[in-house]
Protein backbone atom coordinates (compact mmCIF):
# COMPACT_ATOMS: atom_id res chain seq x y z
CA UNK A 1 0.00 0.00 0.00
CA UNK A 2 1.20 3.50 -0.78
CA UNK A 3 1.48 6.06 1.99
CA UNK A 4 -1.34 8.52 1.19
CA UNK A 5 0.52 11.35 2.91
CA UNK A 6 3.60 11.01 0.70
CA UNK A 7 3.41 13.40 -2.24
CA UNK A 8 6.69 13.87 -4.07
CA UNK A 9 7.89 17.19 -5.52
CA UNK A 10 8.34 15.78 -9.01
CA UNK A 11 7.80 12.62 -11.03
CA UNK A 12 10.46 10.47 -12.69
CA UNK A 13 10.71 10.34 -16.50
CA UNK A 14 7.72 8.74 -18.22
CA UNK A 15 10.08 6.71 -20.42
CA UNK A 16 13.51 5.34 -19.57
CA UNK A 17 15.43 3.49 -22.29
CA UNK A 18 17.70 0.72 -21.03
CA UNK A 19 20.99 -0.24 -22.65
CA UNK A 20 19.78 -3.84 -22.60
CA UNK A 21 17.30 -3.04 -25.37
CA UNK A 22 14.13 -2.65 -23.31
CA UNK A 23 12.36 0.48 -22.08
CA UNK A 24 10.44 1.45 -18.97
CA UNK A 25 7.28 3.30 -19.94
CA UNK A 26 4.68 4.86 -17.69
CA UNK A 27 1.73 2.53 -17.01
CA UNK A 28 -1.19 3.31 -19.30
CA UNK A 29 -4.58 1.61 -19.33
CA UNK A 30 -4.25 0.83 -23.04
CA UNK A 31 -1.46 -1.63 -22.19
CA UNK A 32 -3.75 -3.71 -19.98
CA UNK A 33 -4.32 -6.45 -22.55
CA UNK A 34 -0.60 -6.81 -23.26
CA UNK A 35 0.14 -6.97 -19.52
CA UNK A 36 -2.48 -9.69 -19.04
CA UNK A 37 -0.82 -11.82 -21.73
CA UNK A 38 2.62 -11.34 -20.16
CA UNK A 39 1.41 -12.15 -16.65
CA UNK A 40 -0.67 -15.17 -17.58
CA UNK A 41 2.13 -16.62 -19.70
CA UNK A 42 4.40 -16.26 -16.66
CA UNK A 43 2.06 -17.39 -13.85
CA UNK A 44 4.00 -20.55 -13.03
CA UNK A 45 7.22 -18.51 -12.90
CA UNK A 46 5.76 -15.64 -10.83
CA UNK A 47 3.24 -17.44 -8.62
CA UNK A 48 5.61 -18.69 -5.90
CA UNK A 49 6.97 -15.18 -5.30
CA UNK A 50 4.20 -12.70 -6.11
CA UNK A 51 0.97 -12.75 -4.11
CA UNK A 52 -0.90 -11.05 -6.96
CA UNK A 53 0.13 -13.86 -9.36
CA UNK A 54 -1.77 -16.56 -7.48
CA UNK A 55 -4.49 -16.59 -10.15
CA UNK A 56 -4.77 -15.48 -13.79
CA UNK A 57 -5.01 -11.79 -14.55
CA UNK A 58 -8.06 -10.42 -16.35
CA UNK A 59 -8.22 -7.49 -18.71
CA UNK A 60 -10.92 -5.58 -16.76
CA UNK A 61 -8.99 -5.92 -13.50
CA UNK A 62 -5.73 -4.92 -15.13
CA UNK A 63 -7.35 -1.93 -16.85
CA UNK A 64 -8.66 -0.79 -13.46
CA UNK A 65 -5.24 -1.28 -11.89
CA UNK A 66 -3.49 0.67 -14.65
CA UNK A 67 -6.05 3.48 -14.48
CA UNK A 68 -5.42 3.75 -10.73
CA UNK A 69 -1.67 3.76 -11.41
CA UNK A 70 -2.13 6.64 -13.86
CA UNK A 71 -4.03 8.63 -11.23
CA UNK A 72 -1.39 7.99 -8.56
CA UNK A 73 1.30 9.15 -10.97
CA UNK A 74 -0.59 12.36 -11.72
CA UNK A 75 -0.88 12.92 -7.95
CA UNK A 76 2.90 12.28 -7.62
CA UNK A 77 2.34 9.49 -5.08
CA UNK A 78 3.40 6.34 -6.91
CA UNK A 79 5.08 5.69 -10.26
CA UNK A 80 4.28 2.49 -12.12
CA UNK A 81 6.00 1.34 -15.30
CA UNK A 82 5.58 -1.37 -17.89
CA UNK A 83 8.78 -2.91 -19.22
CA UNK A 84 8.42 -3.11 -22.99
CA UNK A 85 10.37 -4.34 -25.98
CA UNK A 86 10.73 -1.18 -28.09
CA UNK A 87 10.68 -3.19 -31.33
CA UNK A 88 7.03 -4.17 -30.91
CA UNK A 89 5.95 -2.50 -27.63
CA UNK A 90 5.13 -5.92 -26.15
CA UNK A 91 5.04 -5.95 -22.35
CA UNK A 92 7.88 -8.06 -20.96
CA UNK A 93 7.55 -7.07 -17.31
CA UNK A 94 6.54 -4.42 -14.85
CA UNK A 95 8.24 -2.27 -12.24
CA UNK A 96 7.78 0.92 -10.30
CA UNK A 97 8.78 3.43 -7.67
CA UNK A 98 6.29 3.07 -4.86
CA UNK A 99 5.57 5.60 -2.12
CA UNK A 100 5.65 3.23 0.86
CA UNK A 101 8.46 4.82 2.88
CA UNK A 102 7.18 8.28 3.65
CA UNK A 103 8.30 11.43 1.88
CA UNK A 104 12.04 10.71 1.91
CA UNK A 105 12.01 7.24 0.40
CA UNK A 106 10.73 5.11 -2.44
CA UNK A 107 10.42 1.36 -2.87
CA UNK A 108 11.27 -0.47 -6.10
CA UNK A 109 9.25 -3.44 -7.25
CA UNK A 110 9.77 -5.50 -10.41
CA UNK A 111 8.71 -8.64 -12.26
CA UNK A 112 9.90 -10.05 -15.57
CA UNK A 113 8.20 -12.25 -18.18
CA UNK A 114 9.40 -15.85 -17.91
CA UNK A 115 10.95 -15.76 -21.40
CA UNK A 116 13.06 -12.74 -20.43
CA UNK A 117 14.20 -13.91 -16.98
CA UNK A 118 17.88 -14.40 -16.28
CA UNK A 119 19.04 -11.80 -18.82
CA UNK A 120 19.75 -8.94 -16.42
CA UNK A 121 16.55 -7.07 -17.21
CA UNK A 122 15.39 -6.78 -13.58
CA UNK A 123 18.83 -5.52 -12.55
CA UNK A 124 18.86 -2.95 -15.36
CA UNK A 125 15.37 -1.76 -14.45
CA UNK A 126 16.22 -1.50 -10.74
CA UNK A 127 19.42 0.41 -11.53
CA UNK A 128 17.54 2.87 -13.72
CA UNK A 129 14.79 3.28 -11.12
CA UNK A 130 17.31 3.90 -8.35
CA UNK A 131 18.87 6.65 -10.46
CA UNK A 132 15.40 8.08 -11.13
CA UNK A 133 14.44 7.94 -7.46
CA UNK A 134 17.50 9.84 -6.27
CA UNK A 135 16.93 12.45 -8.98
CA UNK A 136 13.77 13.47 -7.09
CA UNK A 137 14.38 16.16 -4.48
CA UNK A 138 14.12 14.89 -0.92
CA UNK A 139 14.59 11.18 -1.64
CA UNK A 140 17.26 9.91 0.74
CA UNK A 141 16.73 6.14 0.65
CA UNK A 142 15.43 3.47 -1.68
CA UNK A 143 14.25 0.00 -0.70
CA UNK A 144 13.84 -3.25 -2.59
CA UNK A 145 11.88 -6.10 -1.03
CA UNK A 146 11.54 -9.69 -2.17
CA UNK A 147 10.22 -12.97 -0.84
CA UNK A 148 12.78 -14.48 1.54
CA UNK A 149 13.56 -17.56 -0.56
CA UNK A 150 13.55 -15.86 -3.96
CA UNK A 151 17.29 -16.01 -4.53
CA UNK A 152 17.13 -14.78 -8.13
CA UNK A 153 15.26 -11.62 -7.11
CA UNK A 154 17.53 -11.02 -4.11
CA UNK A 155 20.59 -10.98 -6.35
CA UNK A 156 19.30 -7.77 -7.95
CA UNK A 157 19.73 -5.45 -4.93
CA UNK A 158 22.87 -7.32 -3.89
CA UNK A 159 24.51 -6.67 -7.28
CA UNK A 160 23.52 -3.01 -7.10
CA UNK A 161 25.12 -2.48 -3.68
CA UNK A 162 21.98 -2.41 -1.54
CA UNK A 163 22.40 -3.62 2.04
CA UNK A 164 20.22 -6.38 3.48
CA UNK A 165 18.43 -5.00 6.55
CA UNK A 166 16.77 -8.20 7.64
CA UNK A 167 13.77 -10.39 7.06
CA UNK A 168 10.28 -9.49 8.24
CA UNK A 169 6.72 -10.63 7.71
CA UNK A 170 4.97 -7.76 5.95
CA UNK A 171 1.69 -6.60 7.51
CA UNK A 172 0.53 -4.79 4.38
CA UNK A 173 1.26 -4.18 0.73
CA UNK A 174 1.88 -6.76 -1.98
CA UNK A 175 3.99 -8.97 0.33
CA UNK A 176 1.46 -9.07 3.19
CA UNK A 177 1.87 -12.21 5.29
CA UNK A 178 5.02 -13.29 3.48
CA UNK A 179 8.51 -13.59 4.88
CA UNK A 180 10.25 -10.75 3.09
CA UNK A 181 13.81 -9.55 2.68
CA UNK A 182 14.32 -5.78 2.92
CA UNK A 183 17.27 -4.20 1.09
CA UNK A 184 18.13 -0.50 1.45
CA UNK A 185 20.53 1.98 -0.06
CA UNK A 186 21.09 5.63 0.96
CA UNK A 187 21.62 8.52 -1.42
CA UNK A 188 25.34 9.11 -0.59
CA UNK A 189 26.16 5.42 -1.02
CA UNK A 190 24.41 5.21 -4.38
CA UNK A 191 25.97 8.39 -5.71
CA UNK A 192 29.44 7.21 -4.67
CA UNK A 193 28.91 3.83 -6.34
CA UNK A 194 27.69 5.44 -9.56
CA UNK A 195 30.69 7.81 -9.63
CA UNK A 196 33.07 4.89 -9.06
CA UNK A 197 31.50 3.00 -11.97
CA UNK A 198 31.97 5.85 -14.45
CA UNK A 199 34.96 5.49 -16.82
Amino acid sequence: MSDPSAVFPSAPPERIDLAEGAALVRCRAERAAAAVVAINTSLEHLGPWMAWASEPATEPAMATFFAAAEALWDERKDFGYSIVDPADELVVGGCGLHGRLGRDGLEIGYWVHVDHAGRGLATAAARALTDAAFAIDGIERVRITCEEHNGRSARVPEKLGYELHGVTVADGGPCEGRSTQGWLIARPTWIARRQDSEP
